[in-house]
């Protein structure tokens, strides 16, 4: 088994409030349930998205310093809301920390706006650290990007989610997949930005519908896209336990005639791995 790299989960203190982890009725240490999980499918790395804009998980950055010192496999982005966005300072003790990134949630015209107020000062930092910016977000709100990597062009920017594009319960055609990802597929033209193949649960209906063949399409119009060199797997752990096992989330690539055993090595593993590598901390 090729080394493994997952480029989006969760980790809460006390479990994951809004879906499965809550159904356990009683705390979970989530980090030693993927540890576990780790292990099992060889994954050397994960790169944890910050989360805190709800109250129970207002506390997440504090909480990811821990698991930091705690696991050689974690690697965090810090949450930020873009109407409080970090000062050079702040990103400054999250590198001492051992942080590799932020995480951005932009959804809406006010979050949108917030977005493109932020500092040109921060966004070199990043760029100049070569830090990863993970951004949860979908549909014309990806545009806004358009105008900041226009001014940052080497901006790590990773997509989650495949975007976001429609839920679908039938494939869409080829023309289609790319109409409803079409401000997802312009920001292909930044040679840095990258694409989080994950949460297929909420691309196709039902959830649980694996191996999401309604969802490849969109997978296709990515590889032409980008390239699978810039596509990155990722489990959405623990969301994803909802509808799915651990393993089904990796292991759908497989099914995909279109990749080729070495383009799911570069993707299910040594494209993040590279990218962490990388990082100046």
């Amino acid at each position: 088994m090729s080394e493994r790299a997952d480029a989006h989960i969760h980790l809460f203190e006390g479990g994951y409030q809004d879906s499965f982890m809550k159904r356990l009725g009683r705390p979970v240490d989530e980090a030693v349930v993927y540890a576990s999980l780790a292990k099992d499918h060889g994954v050397k790395a994960a790169l944890i998205v910050g989360y805190a804009d709800v109250p129970w998980a207002a506390e997440n950055t504090r909480f990811l310093k821990q698991m930091v010192a705690e696991y050689d496999w974690v690697y965090p982005a810090a949450y930020f809301d873009p109407s409080e966005p970090p000062t050079t300072d702040e990103l400054a003790e999250l590198q001492v920390a051992g942080f590799v990134g932020v995480s951005f949630y932009i959804f809406g015209p006010e979050r949108v706006d917030a977005l493109l107020a932020i500092s040109d000062e921060v966004w070199q930092w990043l760029v100049s650290r070569r830090w990863l910016v993970s951004v949860n977000s979908k549909g014309d709100d990806w545009n806004a990007w358009q105008k900041v990597l226009g001014r940052h062009p080497e901006l790590r920017l990773a997509l989650s989610h495949l975007g976001l594009p429609p839920r679908q319960a039938a494939a869409p055609s080829a023309r289609q997949a790319r109409t409803a990802m079409a401000s997802v597929l312009a920001l292909a033209e930044f040679p840095q930005s990258r694409v989080k193949l994950s949460g297929f649960y909420a691309l196709t209906d039902p959830g649980h519908d694996f191996p999401h063949r309604a969802a490849w399409p969109y997978v296709e119009a990515l590889v032409d896209a980008y390239g699978v060199e810039r596509l990155l797997w990722a489990s959405d752990y623990s969301p994803c336990l909802d509808c799915l096992t651990f393993p089904q989330t990796v292991d759908l690539f497989s099914k995909m005639p279109f990749l080729t055993a070495e383009d799911r090595t570069r993707i299910e593993g040594s494209n993040l791995l590279a990218l962490l590598e990388d990082v100046k901390n």
